[in-house]
């Protein structure tokens, strides 16, 4: 029996020299049944690993010339049109709410006018007080949207 260490490099040379890889494989069977040894499961790892750091990769890349296609870069940004047609919807909204809340005052204001006695002294107060606005319903649309 040959020793363990001639084995090895017998199987190196096996695996480093190019001409050995050209027998034919009888040929091989035949010289390991003369040796009557048992069979060795080596496992021969490449010298490259199968998980190359990125670095190796893109090395491996460009020597290989490969590259990979740039991908633009995406900026999202508002767009001024949509964001002005939403504040003017909005604008919209507030407009029209304001006018609901103008007719709900001018509509108290009128029924408030209706029951007013102009010779009591709370007449005679708003007779004053109205005389610093254009009409006496201004007025008194005033007053209740201050209460």
């Amino acid at each position: 029996m040959e020793s363990l260490e001639s084995i090895l490099t017998d199987l190196q040379n096996k695996y480093t020299d190019p001409n050995v890889n050209q027998q034919p494989k009888s040929q091989l069977k035949s010289e390991r049944s003369q040796q009557d040894l048992p069979s060795l499961d080596i496992e021969v790892k490449p010298a490259i690993t199968t998980n190359p750091s990125s670095l190796d990769r893109l090395l491996d890349d460009l020597r290989n010339g490969v590259t990979k296609p740039v991908e633009p870069e995406i900026n999202v940004q508002p767009i001024p049109s949509t964001s002005s047609a939403i504040n003017h919807d909005l604008q919209q909204v507030e407009d029209l709410q304001k006018a609901k809340d103008r007719q709900i005052y001018e509509q108290k204001a009128r029924e408030w006018l209706k029951t007013l006695d102009p010779l009591c002294g709370e007449g005679l107060w708003f007779e004053e007080f109205a005389k610093n606005y254009p009409s006496k319903l201004e007025a008194a649309i005033a007053i209740i949207q201050s209460k």
